[in-house]
């Protein structure tokens, strides 16, 4: 084989990599640090696993959801900690409860996201709190695999893309296998991020990459704050968390590039799983939209969780001892969030900035890229402060 799926449509799952028996796939970047599988033709035998496997080729079933949830878990302590409601973490505390394994994506090494296997409450701390990057998946399929076959009950926590790769590369269902899919925006790749942070340290900042974080609530009202990234530095060669250091999102570049779509995966442009019909059986996501009838306190956060399968329905009656929740019309909360209409769309100046970017680099190419919109943003602020201010 020369070529799995067409490179606009890879999304990087790595089922193919985890599939492939004779070491026959490897990884090539591409300008702006996205990976896909290459062929070596001397080792490859022609099976087409890879090709089977590929959910771009074969995109697994979807199902509209049966039922949805607000979800909040009931340990402020813990709801600080979680980028939302808390519903991932409950779920990953109860499957950990009955001696299963959770699989999540880590940022503890921030310049190495990636997804880990967690087989203790202790470890739980290691997948919390948003990653507004792609995760590195490498062979963790084949470890799901072994669990299942040694009959443990599993949890994998992912983006729909990944679930997917998950799903065909095991290519049967097992009873004790739990999915859940994050409603995903689009993902940057590691190679931008990592940039972004040596950009920082280059002007003498000494940043303390453990503290980075994409979303943080305040201190009080566990208030989200999404607009923004937050970094903590070293101060006198020890990290000094109290020196934080919240950069709006307009003036982080790698922040400003996400949040206006300037620079996703291509595939995320064309994702197939940014609609209502999902193939997990939970989908999780910020209750964007949440009626003014809900009993919850909005903007400590509250996450919106849709049942997809029965697995799910039945697996949520014991998660409701532990959260407090309350029944929602699922086109709620396919109303309140864009990417479970439509995927993401590709910025005006996306091919400009992979022209650019190889030879300026991330935050000259950004700024180049996005001068109007930034210019854009700023006069709506201004506006709106006349406004408000004539209402006086």
């Amino acid at each position: 084989m020369k070529q799995i799926c067409p490179e606009e449509l890879c999304t990087g799952c790595l089922a193919c990599l985890n599939s492939c028996a004779h070491g026959a796939i490897t990884l090539r970047e591409d300008v702006v640090g996205f990976r896909y599988p290459s062929i070596d033709q001397t080792k490859c035998v022609d099976c087409k696993l890879c090709e089977k496997v590929c959910p771009a080729l074969h995109v697994p079933e979807r199902r509209f959801p049966k039922i949805g949830y607000a979800v909040q878990v009931k340990d402020n302590v813990e709801l600080k900690q979680c980028a939302s409601g808390g519903a991932s973490t409950a779920l990953a505390r109860l499957i950990l409860s009955h001696q299963g394994i959770v699989y999540g994506c880590s940022g503890e090494d921030i310049r190495q996201v990636k997804h880990i296997r967690v087989g203790h409450i202790s470890q739980l701390n290691s997948i919390q709190g948003s990653k507004y990057v792609q995760s590195e998946i490498g062979f963790i399929y084949r470890s799901v695999k072994e669990d299942l076959q040694n009959q443990k009950k599993v949890l994998f926590i992912g983006t729909p893309c990944q679930v997917a790769g998950l799903k065909n590369y095991l290519r049967k269902e097992y009873d004790h296998l739990f999915t859940a899919d994050l409603v995903c925006h689009g993902v940057p790749s590691q190679k931008l991020l990592n940039e972004n942070i040596d950009d920082y340290q280059s002007k003498g900042l000494k940043l303390d990459e453990r503290t980075i974080r994409f979303r943080q609530k305040k201190s009080d009202a566990c208030q989200t704050q999404s607009a923004r990234i937050e970094y903590g530095w070293f101060y006198q060669n020890q990290p000094y968390s109290a020196r934080l250091k919240q950069v709006k999102y307009t003036r982080d570049p790698y922040m400003f590039g996400f949040i206006q779509g300037l620079f996703f995966r291509p595939s995320c442009y064309k994702c197939s799983y940014a609609y209502a019909s999902r193939i997990s059986d939970f989908t999780l996501s910020d209750y964007w939209g949440l009626g003014k009838d809900s009993g919850f306190v909005l903007g400590r956060g509250v996450s919106s969780v849709l049942l997809n399968t029965e697995k799910a329905l039945q697996l949520f009656e014991e998660l409701k001892a532990s959260v407090s929740y309350e029944q929602r019309e699922v086109q709620e909360s396919v109303v309140g969030n864009g990417q479970l209409q439509r995927p993401s769309m590709k910025h005006p100046q996306y091919y400009k900035f992979r022209e650019i970017y190889p030879s300026l680099g991330l935050r000259k190419a950004v700024d180049l890229c996005l001068r109007k919109d930034r210019w854009k943003i700023g006069l709506k602020k201004v506006l709106f402060r006349i406004q408000q201010i004539m209402k006086l």
